[in-house]
């Protein structure tokens, strides 16, 4: 299962008819049931993020992405699709609480940035103990629907995927403070 941008990149690739190596390595951190958890690593930026993606009977994916910026996205991949690039509202309803979102869609896939912290958290430990996710058009037209079967362990293993990717946010956290314990007399 690979991401919306992985699946983007790797069709810019082919169509440049590149012979070079292809830049991304990856490593499966986590496989049960449909839920898989990547961690992907850009050789030729540096760059690092964790995948937890899941899909369904329609070949649809979805994911959520945690990049070692410490910014999270959301995906929605359905390979029918031929999306205008565009903003979109959908709606996504976890068991009984709905979400409402709004996206980007282009070509294959619906993606968005979660930027909004205290949501996003809410979001994924929703995600994480609901039983079942139904996306539709704001329009309520149903688009997916995904088990969540699973979900719990997926995204604890994306957050310690993240964890172990993301950079150290405190600027006086042990590594960044020249007076930590090895330098502060008074400890």
């Amino acid at each position: 299962m690979i991401s919306f941008r992985l699946i983007l990149l790797w069709a810019l690739s082919v169509v440049a008819g590149s012979t070079n190596a292809q830049p991304y390595e990856g490593e499966t951190v986590f496989a049960k049931g449909a839920w898989r958890v990547e961690l992907t690593h850009n050789t030729s930026t540096g760059s690092l993020w964790c995948a937890a993606e899941t899909s369904n009977n329609a070949a649809q994916s979805m994911s959520v992405i945690a990049y070692d910026n410490s910014t999270l996205a959301f995906f929605l991949i359905d390979h029918d699709w031929n999306l205008q690039p565009r903003s979109v509202k959908f709606l996504l309803d976890i068991d009984y609480s709905r979400w409402t979102m709004t996206g980007s869609a282009d070509g294959i896939g619906v993606s968005l940035n979660m930027k909004d912290v205290e949501k996003s958290v809410t979001f994924l430990t929703e995600l994480q103990k609901g039983r079942a996710v139904a996306i539709y058009t704001a329009q309520g037209e149903r688009l997916a629907t995904f088990s969540l079967s699973g979900s719990f362990a997926a995204i604890t293993s994306l957050f310690e995927c993240w964890e172990a990717i993301a950079p150290n946010q405190d600027p006086f956290g042990n590594d960044a403070d020249p007076f930590g314990s090895s330098a502060d007399p008074f400890n």
